[in-house]
């Protein structure tokens, strides 16, 4: 992620057709890249959204760090509103998915709902949260070191 910062920083500090040719690089690196294809769209927003704000390039990193912390909180908090997951049950069952990489139960899962699905239902609940789960760690905590 550093080698991406530091993309970040020349990105800034480039005018006009350098910088069109500084921001091609870094998406065509984003997308040939598997681990960080994924990161690609909220890479490319902060480029579009913050970067322009930022006026001394050695904040670029903290500027990143917050804004990547706020983009996981807001993800996190859109996954359990449309699943009707408690948030604080399934940040712990994520953080225990990170810490030892094993798939939770979908019992585990199930204790996070609102409401415990039906018998039909449950499988198929089960399979798209934790498929959810895994896409979220995948976006924000791979690759980064954390």
């Amino acid at each position: 992620m550093a080698y991406i910062l530091k993309l970040l920083a020349g990105l800034k500090q480039a005018k006009g057709k350098d910088a069109n040719k500084q921001k091609k690089m870094i998406m065509d690196m984003l997308a040939g890249d598997l681990e960080l294809r994924s990161k690609r769209e909220l890479i490319e927003k902060f480029i579009d959204e913050h970067l322009p704000k930022i006026n001394d390039v050695d904040t670029i990193a903290d500027e990143f760090d917050k804004y990547w912390s706020d983009q996981r909180v807001l993800a996190l908090g859109k996954l359990c509103e449309d699943e009707h997951l408690d948030k604080d049950q399934f940040k712990a069952l994520i953080d225990t998915y990170i810490y030892n990489e094993h798939e939770p139960l979908r019992d585990d899962i199930f204790k996070c709902l609102d409401n415990r699905p039906s018998v039909l239902k449950a499988r198929e609940i089960g399979e798209r949260i934790i498929h959810k789960m895994k896409d979220f760690v995948e976006v924000f905590v791979r690759g980064f070191g954390t």
